[in-house]
This record gives C-alpha cells, sequence and structure tokens, in this order.
C-alpha cells in the first residue's frame, strides 16, 4: 500500500534536559538459585503479554526483500512488493524477534527458543541456555545478544555456545540494540542498560535518575543509530514517549504532536511497537498500535502520520526504497519512504 501526505507538524519540545550522574549503578548479577521470584504482574510489559495478539512480532531485511516472523512459529519472507514467497512454520513456537546478516537468519522467541539458519537456509534450534522469553536480537562485535525476561542477557561466545548473565533489573529487557561501539538496552519499567563488550553492563534506572523532570516511562524500543540513541514506550499516564540521546548520558524527550493531511492539529496517542531510522533522509519512523505510523525528520516542524490499517503495527523495516510494516493477524504493509 502506497500512500502520499502534505503536512506540516506544530511541534514543542521539552525544555528540560538532564546530564546523568557520571557515576552510572553498575550491573549486578543475580545467582540464579539466590534470586528472588519477582510479581512482575503490575508492569507494562505484563498486561501486554495478556493481550497478545496473533500476527507478525517483527520484520527485518533479507536479501532482495524481507523475512518476517511471529506468533504460531511462523517464519515468512516477503517480496520488495509485500508478497509472501515462502512460509514456514514451527509448531508450538511464538517469535518475538528476527534479524539476519549476510549468512544466516536469526529468529529467537517465548521459552528460550532460538534458531539460527544455515547456508543451506535451514532453521536449527539452538540451546539458548534459558528458558525465559527472548524478545529482542541484536548483533555487536560479532555476537548475537538477545534480551529476555527477568533482566537476562543472552550472549553467544566464539564458539557459538550461548551464556546467561542476570541483570539486577525490576523490568524484563524487551529490546537491544547496537552499533559498531555500544549496545544499549531497555526494560518494560524505564531502565536502561549499556554495554561496550556485551559482557559487562551499566544499568540507569532512567524514571529515578529523571523523577521530577519526566513522568515515569515503560520503554517498549531502542534504536542505536551511528550517531544517536532512540529509545520509545508509554508513560504512565498511557501516552506514547520517545527520547533521544547522542550518547546514552543526556536524554531529550520529543514531544509527538503533528498536523495531518486535513490540517487539524493532533498529539500522537498510539504506542510505539517498533522503530526504523532512513539514512538517506535522516527521518525515524514509528510504528504504532492501531495501524499509525508517523514520520520524524530533522525538522521538529514537519512531522506527519498516517494510519495504514486497523491492526496494530508490529515491525518495521526498509530495502532503501520501500518500508515494509507487519503487525497483528499476520498485517503485511508495503509503504513508499517518499511521503
Amino acid at each position: 500500500m502506497m500512500f502520499s501526505l502534505s503536512t506540516r507538524a506544530a511541534f514543542i519540545i521539552m525544555g528540560s534536559i538532564l546530564l546523568l550522574p557520571s557515576g552510572r549503578m553498575s550491573s549486578i548479577l543475580c545467582p540464579d538459585d539466590n534470586h528472588p521470584e519477582k510479581d512482575f504482574s503490575s508492569s507494562f510489559f505484563y498486561q501486554a503479554e495478556k493481550d497478545r495478539s496473533k500476527g507478525y512480532k517483527a520484520i527485518t531485511r533479507y536479501e532482495d526483500g524481507f523475512i518476517a516472523a511471529g506468533s504460531d512459529g511462523r517464519i515468512d519472507k516477503i517480496s520488495s512488493s509485500g508478497a509472501i514467497i515462502k512460509s514456514e512454520k514451527f509448531p508450538g513456537e511464538n517469535f518475538n524477534s528476527i534479524l539476519s546478516d549476510d549468512k544466516r537468519v536469526i529468529v529467537a522467541g517465548d521459552k528460550g527458543t532460538i534458531l539460527i539458519s544455515s547456508e543451506e537456509g535451514i532453521f536449527n534450534k539452538f540451546d539458548s541456555n534459558t528458558k525465559e522469553n527472548i524478545h529482542s536480537l541484536t548483533l555487536f562485535k560479532g555476537e548475537i545478544i538477545a534480551g529476555s525476561d527477568h533482566g537476562e542477557i543472552i550472549s553467544s561466545d566464539e564458539k557459538g555456545y550461548f551464556r546467561r548473565t542476570r541483570l539486577a533489573l525490576k523490568g524484563n529487557i524487551v529490546s537491544v540494540s547496537s552499533n559498531i561501539s555500544e549496545c544499549f538496552g531497555v526494560t518494560d519499567e524505564g531502565e536502561i542498560i549499556h554495554s561496550v563488550d556485551g559482557i559487562n553492563w551499566d544499568i540507569t534506572n532512567f524514571n529515578q535518575v529523571y523523577s521530577g523532570y519526566y513522568k515515569p516511562c515503560y520503554f517498549t524500543k531502542v534504536l542505536v543509530t551511528e550517531n544517536r540513541i532512540a529509545i520509545t514506550g508509554s508513560h504512565d499516564d498511557d501516552s506514547p514517549v520517545l527520547m533521544f540521546s547522542n550518547q546514552g548520558r543526556v536524554w531529550t524527550e520529543r514531544l509527538l504532536n503533528y498536523t495531518d493531511d486535513k490540517g487539524d492539529k493532533g498529539f500522537l496517542t498510539a504506542i510505539p511497537n517498533d522503530i526504523m531510522y532512513d539514512e538517506s533522509g535522516d527521518y525515524f519512523y514509528l510504528a504504532c498500535s492501531n495501524g499509525k505510523v508517523i514520520q520524524l525528520p530533522s525538522c521538529t516542524h514537519c512531522n506527519k502520520l498516517a494510519r495504514v490499517s486497523t491492526e496494530d503495527l508490529e515491525g518495521i523495516s526498509s530495502n532503501g526504497n520501500t518500508m515494509m510494516i507487519v503487525g497483528g493477524n499476520f498485517l503485511i504493509k508495503d509503504v513508499s519512504l517518499k511521503w
């Protein structure tokens, strides 16, 4: 589905910019045998999991097109026009994340599932060394890094084996992302984790540090680009949030005001589930609940909003020409990068 919007956004930037304390909280490993069970029943992510819908949960660029994964153990190859080329099912699995490099596709999901494709394209199951639900994957310095429930980080070693590290976190690690030098992760309780080696992690409790300056946040996604880090989620009043940082020490909130194609001004109410950066146009895109996509250029007065579906949008990716968006009920939407 292609669309074109012409809008001008009324945009407000929140004035508060704070520098984190010079001494970040250090990661603390909690031995499994001594780790007390925690009640996650009130967390943002727990409630989202209770209402989990059928459909795609993630998408990434693959060969000339895309590959998506989701509930019912589905992994689908998708053409650049949005057609399903090949569909595979792995009974009993629910996938939450997918990524690819030049040689393989890596998929992860509930109960510690990790599948990695061979050179022949056949998926093999690997022992992740955890039974926690894995929510996100990234490749960092040649290793697979996965974020999972109860503060567990799963990482591969040089021999392809996986090790787990349990951090002293209140929430579940719902997203991880990296560039060549740093890896970041976020939790559904407003925590930010950071590593330069994939082994040792600093922990920042965002809500504690910024208490009284920003509303409490529950994060859903982190994206690390070459020059910026973006974090999405919701405030405690269920309004959406987007935070930007250049180095992960100073965070500023970008309020999500917009003017639609009818000239009506508004504020985004949908919760961002995924974020993508288009380097060629210097745009960030948020795929949100209720079928909404918002485009965020460097100009803070030029945001554009479109509703491409009634389904919740869960994943967004680009091959340089087309954005492909997936979501509930196995929704697939191709959207032009040129609005």
